[in-house]
């Protein structure tokens, strides 16, 4: 297994977690997102879309920017709390994606 993909298949899995939750919020481990821990999120998601380039997983396009619009959006989100009532109606305010699909799976991570 090449090193891209090692680093696609760790980086796919915290950012699936990252978003499972959806719509209730984005998650850093068990707890909610800090704008900082956002700002590091869409870092380590700039690295994932250029792993998906270099593995030609061009069909990851729409993943990458609901992960991005999420960890964009959320950090605004925690410093409007009190005037939303929660982030779901935040998202649907916004006409962002209330839930983000996962990716294809690459047919080499099928056969492990």
């Amino acid at each position: 297994m090449s090193a891209d993909q090692d680093r696609y298949r760790h980086d796919r899995r915290w950012l699936e977690h990252a978003v499972h939750e959806l719509p209730a919020g984005v998650l850093w481990g068990t707890d909610g997102a800090t704008p900082a821990q956002c700002a590091e999120m869409l870092d380590g998601l700039d690295e994932f879309a250029r792993t998906c380039a270099r593995l030609g997983l061009d069909d990851h396009t729409g993943f990458i920017e609901e992960c991005r619009w999420h960890f964009d959006h959320y950090p605004h989100y925690l410093s409007r709390r009190r005037h939303v009532a929660d982030y779901a109606t935040y998202v649907r305010d916004r006409r962002g994606p209330i839930r983000v699909s996962s990716p294809p799976t690459p047919d080499w991570l099928r056969r492990r």
